[in-house]
């Protein structure tokens, strides 16, 4: 027995050595309870210190790895030099009177590098971000600390770069995570932030790269032991992009189990949230605008396919998910700011709403810049005791964030849609590539017979890294369409943005009775990018998908709206969902 317990102890003990070996310090679980998801669902409104920490006083000359033209003498007074003031202690207690309980603070850290072989940073600076993360830990703020903006990462995602960087990036880490080890579960780390070149979709090398940083932080973290053994960490998609990140990302090994979010950043569409005007922009979003002006073709369909994808992908894997990014730039036509403002509330809201009933942490930005036009993304005014200066911002978001996480919420309307009966037109697998690809002809003929309770059922799969996706239905003359209803959401502009999935998707499209009588003279031309058309159904409208029920004012499971909005009342002769069904409220 003696000589039995001799074994056990000396085999402990080369346990004990080993561990030491691959970890600073002893892993430490205290107070770590939380996993991923139980974090991320947690957060019911996360704001950005944007425009701040991560401020730069110089332009950054690539070749020589060095700052020039520096207007900023004193690298730790860098955290104004975009026009900000200093962040105080009441400005983000500020933030949490509001309703918000995390903030993410983006944190620029290679300006404040002393000694670039072994990347030691500044210990001014250090000290500077701790200060900042202690008031957000005594104001009980969950916080995401990342290192953003460090463009030797960010702009060069290619193997020629690949082993310096995780080098780098490795000897960066370890100095944070070291200092911030004892810290507990309120604070994640999360690795970089948009890693990206020219903000084209990523190659296959790309791809590599962005996933070998992840693995390196992840490994960097780790290492250091103590409380970062169990720590929450974030990983990002290729330039934080969601579409990107459903066919290139590979989530890390870990060392420990769901302790793993994935980040991406959601300011789509582009061409609505940029604030930008002229052609191809907008001042309205979603379908319950449409009567009000021109909308994008990425609609409340859109943004709610696009969620369940992510949540099917990662969430329901047991990864945690972050939206480390959103918002719309301030914009808006004197004819019509109040109802532009009101769009831009509905827009915030149905983000927040959307994020919240998936379980993921949303986080919006706000840059402390106020107008009309582009990069006008602020909230609290951070020069004017945070006076809340954008309201209709604030309230969309806090409208939004009241949403209920629900556990049935990938249940979207892409695998809930009915299935239609009617006669096939084509059937086949051809690329939409505009001009060079498949534009498929429907004459007027198969028209005749169509009502505006009749459908026109696609079907197709998505390209796997295609840079964008479209679908657009033009007239035989080609012109474009008045206004065509997809899975009836309304859209002005004849076309749509499939959902960033290689799955097969199916889209049901109806006309009003003034786009009905031009498809009946001239026919239809099916055009599009990233897409692979397989079926064309032409159908009068009967399905097998929808179900009658009698009326039923109090569900015993919540029942939401086709926006994915939860109702406590429903109305005759609507589409509605509960518990991943559709259903439909007889008069």
């Amino acid at each position: 027995m003696k000589k039995r317990n001799i074994i056990l102890l000396f085999a402990f003990a080369c346990v004990n050595y080993i561990s030491a070996q691959t970890l600073d310090i002893p892993a430490d679980a205290t107070g770590m309870d939380e996993d991923a998801q139980t974090w991320t669902k947690e957060i019911k409104m996360g704001w950005n210190l944007g425009n701040s920490l991560e401020s730069a006083g110089a332009d950054w000359d690539d070749t020589n790895s060095k700052w020039i033209n520096i207007f900023v003498t004193d690298f730790n007074e860098w955290e104004t030099a975009w026009g900000n003031p200093k962040t105080t202690k009441d400005m983000l207690a500020a933030v949490k009177n509001a309703g918000f309980d995390a903030v993410r603070i983006p944190v620029r850290w290679l300006p404040h590098v002393t000694d670039p072989t072994t990347m030691a940073i500044d210990s001014k600076w250090m000290a500077r971000v701790k200060q900042v993360v202690d008031w957000c830990m005594e104001l009980n703020l969950k916080v995401v600390l990342n290192t953003h903006h460090e463009l030797l990462l960010e702009y060069h995602p290619t193997y020629d770069r690949q082993t310096e960087n995780n080098r780098k990036l490795a000897a960066l880490w370890k100095q944070i995570a070291t200092e911030f080890r004892d810290y507990g579960n309120n604070l994640a780390f999360a690795g970089v932030n948009e890693v990206q070149v020219n903000w084209q979709s990523p190659t296959s090398e790309n791809n590599a790269v962005m996933n070998s940083y992840n693995q390196t932080f992840v490994d960097a973290v780790r290492a250091t032991g103590g409380k970062n053994y169990y720590r929450n960490l974030i990983v990002q998609t290729y330039s934080c992009n969601p579409s990107y990140g459903l066919t290139g990302l590979v989530v890390p090994t870990d060392k420990v189990e769901k302790r793993l979010s994935v980040e991406f950043h959601y300011y789509s569409p582009y061409s609505y949230c940029s604030g930008k005007t002229g052609d191809g922009f907008y001042n309205y979003w979603g379908s319950a605008y449409s009567d009000k002006g021109s909308i994008p073709s990425e609609n409340e369909k859109t943004l709610k396919n696009l969620f369940a994808q992510i949540k099917k992908q990662w969430y329901d894997q047991g990864v945690g998910v972050v939206l480390g990014e959103y918002g719309v730039s301030h914009h808006y036509t004197t004819d019509d700011q109040t109802t532009q403002e009101e769009n831009m509330q509905y827009y915030l809201k149905s983000v927040a709403s959307e994020a919240r009933r998936h379980g993921f942490a949303s986080f919006v930005w706000d840059n402390n810049t106020f107008g009309n036009g582009t990069e006008k993304f602020g909230i609290f005014n951070r020069k004017n005791n945070m006076s809340v200066d954008e309201t209709y911002f604030l309230k969309g978001i806090q409208e939004g964030s009241a949403t209920e996480y629900d556990e049935n919420s990938s249940n979207d309307d892409t695998n809930t849609a009915p299935t239609y009966t009617g006669t096939t037109f084509w059937e086949g697998n051809a690329a939409l590539n505009w001009s060079s690809g498949l534009q498929l002809n429907i004459p007027a003929s198969n028209f005749a017979n169509f009502t505006e309770k009749s459908r026109m059922v696609l079907t197709y799969t998505t390209d796997n890294g295609a840079s964008y996706y479209n679908i657009q239905l033009m007239s035989g003359s080609w012109a474009k369409l008045s206004k065509i209803l997809v899975d009836g959401y309304a859209t002005t502009e004849s076309q749509f943005a499939p959902t960033a999935s290689v799955n097969s998707q199916v889209t049901a499209i109806s006309f009003d009775a003034s786009t009905l009588n031009t498809l009946k003279t001239k026919g239809m031309y099916i055009q599009g990018y990233g897409v692979h058309l397989t079926k064309v159904l032409l159908s009068d409208g009967s399905t097998t998908g929808i179900s009658p029920v009698v009326p039923d004012e109090t569900p015993s499971s919540p029942v939401y709206s086709l926006d994915g909005m939860m109702v406590k009342s429903m109305q005759p002769n609507k589409v509605y969902i509960r518990n991943g069904k559709k259903f439909m409220i007889l008069k």
